[in-house]
């Protein structure tokens, strides 16, 4: 009888210590679920959950947040109704790098199909003579229409940013604001080589935009760049380069037709052009200096459309 009892109370413990077991159990693997939706709560930053919160992996998984990188500039300017205005600028460092490395050429080339990918144009070719050798010189120019192509995605949200910062109204043309714009940053010519590439003393639009100064094509393929991104923009738009008369410039050139006074450019199969001096503020479109107009007058110049 007492062998009975003995059983039956040893049996009884043993029923309430496992009961007690899959309490603990239970309520650990809550708190470890808990814990686990707790650690991969969605977070700016990078969180480790350890391997005892999953079965996946021993040593760890880890939930990577991307963070793009953005470069902030600012600029002080002044609108053509002469009100000073500062717009901030944010240039995403991914994009500026990558047309850091897609422009420009490490070593002197001559090879065509290698310019035009490092965003150059054969246009020519001239020989000389040197210690009774002849010698060939490729003649070449930027690939503006190619750097501008490229471009254009980048500058969807800089032109909204800076359409914002100016103030401008919906159907407002933007022409005379986004050249005031670009007429007050420093007008500076690049050097021939920049991050150890040879650039021709020529700045893409990014580039011009993280440096804050730039010349002539420079500062015009930029304007190119606003104008053709604004929200319903059918811009039309061409590079002038003018070389002749000991002047060497560039201006940019909109599809529009000219008012009475303005300096304009006109084919049979294009239309009139009207030309933006984007070199210095003060000059309104389809405007330029007397020594400009006469040099375009003799017809020393290039055009070369963008779209």
């Amino acid at each position: 009888m007492k062998t009975r009892t003995m059983r039956s109370s040893i049996r009884d413990i043993s029923l309430l210590f496992i009961l007690c077991m899959v309490i603990v159990h239970l309520s650990g693997i809550f708190d470890m679920k808990e814990r686990k939706a707790f650690l991969t709560y969605d977070s700016e930053f990078p969180i480790y959950i350890p391997a005892l919160f999953s079965s996946e992996a021993s040593t760890g998984t880890r939930i990577k947040s991307k963070q793009k990188r953005i470069i902030a500039r600012e600029f002080d300017w002044v609108d053509p109704q002469k009100k000073e205005r500062k717009s901030v600028l944010h240039i995403p460092e991914d994009a500026l790098k990558k047309e850091i490395r897609k422009f420009g050429t490490l070593f002197p080339s001559t090879n065509p199909l290698l310019l035009k990918r490092r965003g150059f144009r054969v246009v020519g070719r001239k020989t000389y003579l040197v210690d009774r050798q002849i010698r060939e010189k490729l003649i070449t120019i930027i690939d503006y229409k190619q750097i501008f192509e490229r471009n254009l995605v980048y500058f969807q949200k800089l032109t909204g940013e800076l359409i914002v910062s100016a103030e401008l109204a919906a159907e407002t043309d933007p022409l005379f604001t986004f050249l005031s714009f670009v007429q007050y940053i420093r007008y500076q010519l690049p050097p021939r080589r920049y991050k150890r590439k040879f650039i021709n003393s020529f700045f893409v639009p990014l580039v011009c935009l993280y440096e804050q100064y730039g010349d002539c094509d420079s500062k015009s393929l930029l304007l190119a760049e606003f104008l053709c991104t604004a929200p319903g923009s059918k811009e039309k738009a061409a590079m002038v380069l003018i070389k002749g008369k000991g002047l060497a410039h560039a201006l940019l050139a909109v599809k529009r037709k000219p008012l009475p006074g303005m300096t304009s450019l006109f084919d049979i199969k294009r239309g009139y052009y009207i030309v933006l001096e984007t070199s210095s503020p003060g000059w309104s479109p389809g405007f330029v200096s007397r020594r400009v107009f006469e040099t375009l007058k003799a017809g020393f110049f290039v055009f070369v459309e963008l779209n």
